[in-house]
Parts: C-alpha cells; sequence; structure tokens
C-alpha cells in the first residue's frame, strides 16, 4: 500500500546560496553564479526580495567582486593603459581629474537669443524667473 501523501517526504535541495555567493564573489556574474549553485538566473533574484539577509549577503559578494575588478582595472593602469588611469583618476579624484565644461551662459543666452530673434535681457529675465519659480 502506497504511502500516504502527508508521510512522504520530499528531500531538501541544500541550500544553494552560499555557492552562488562564492561565485557570485569571484565572477561578479548572476547567470553563471546561479548555473554553479543549481537553480534558474530568476532565484536568486526572488529570494532577495524575500530575505533581507540573502541580499545583504548578495550585496556584500557585489561588493567583492567590484573590489576585484577594481584592482585588476588598477594592476592594467600601473602596467600602461593610460585610459585605465585616468579613469580610475576620475572615479578616485575627481575634483581634480573629471572634466570640466565652463559656460559663460551671458554669451550663450545672447548667441541663442540673436538666433531666436529676441531680446537676450528679456531671455535672462525669463529664465531667472523660471528658475526661481522652480525652486519652490
Amino acid at each position: 500500500m502506497a504511502e500516504p501523501r502527508s508521510a512522504r517526504r520530499v528531500p531538501r535541495r541544500p541550500d544553494w546560496a552560499a555557492r552562488f555567493c562564492e561565485i557570485f564573489a569571484a565572477t561578479g556574474n548572476v547567470r553563471l553564479a546561479a548555473g554553479a549553485a543549481g537553480v534558474s538566473r530568476d532565484t536568486p533574484y526572488k529570494r532577495a526580495r524575500r530575505s533581507p539577509a540573502f541580499a545583504a549577503r548578495w550585496a556584500r559578494a557585489r561588493e567583492e567582486a567590484i573590489d576585484t575588478l577594481e584592482a585588476e582595472a588598477r594592476r592594467r593602469a600601473l602596467s600602461g593603459s593610460d585610459a585605465l588611469l585616468m579613469f580610475l583618476l576620475r572615479a578616485h579624484r575627481p575634483e581634480r581629474y573629471r572634466e570640466t565644461i565652463r559656460i559663460d551662459i551671458r554669451r550663450e543666452a545672447e548667441r541663442l537669443a540673436s538666433e531666436l530673434g529676441i531680446d537676450p535681457e528679456a531671455a535672462i529675465a525669463e529664465a531667472e524667473r523660471l528658475v526661481a519659480g522652480a525652486g519652490r
């Protein structure tokens, strides 16, 4: 005679979260980490919505993956990639290395007013009025 449904034991699948986070920290890739953990790509997202603890663990793994990526970018930058070097300098010292664009507002307003055939002073006054109204 067959066992009643309630008496059957469904084998528990081992928790995949640790393996997922380990592989994600090493690769930064959800598909690869999910595959290595034996779950679909959607499963970690579903668990993260249900479990703040898993979401926090995944966030730590993401930070580890980014740290690894940053270390590799730094290594490559220092071994000769000027583009990577500038990217890292801009990211970590933006006050010194970011690209800065300066626009002379009055000159630009005069140029646009001339193109549109309107009074530059009236255009500037209207722009100032709009900015003041947006601050309310």
